[in-house]
C-alpha cells in the first residue's frame, strides 16, 4: 500500500527514518504515482481511518512465530523456483 503524507517538521522525518531503519516502511522521495512499484488506489481519509481501526483490532503475531512462518514460506518458494 502506498500513502502520501506531508511532513510538518524535521522531527517527523526523523521518526519516519527510524521506521525505515527498522524495515517497517520505505521512504520514496518523489514517487511517480502511476509506478507499478507503488500499487493501489489513493485512499480517502475515511478509508484510512477504517484501515487503522482494522489494524488495531487485528491479532498480533509473536516476532519469533512470524520469523518461523516466513522461514517456512521462503523454503517452499525456493523449492518451487529451483
Amino acid at each position: 500500500m502506498t500513502l502520501t503524507i506531508e511532513l510538518l517538521n524535521s522531527n517527523a522525518l526523523k521518526s519516519l527514518k527510524d521506521l525505515e531503519h527498522q524495515h517497517l516502511i520505505r521512504i520514496v522521495e518523489m514517487p511517480e504515482l502511476t509506478s507499478y512499484s507503488l500499487p493501489g488506489q489513493p485512499m480517502s481519509v475515511e478509508e484510512f481511518k477504517s484501515w487503522v481501526e482494522y489494524a488495531e483490532d487485528s491479532p498480533s503475531v509473536d516476532l519469533n512465530e512470524a520469523k518461523q512462518r516466513w522461514s517456512t514460506q521462503k523454503e517452499k518458494l525456493r523449492k518451487l523456483t529451483s
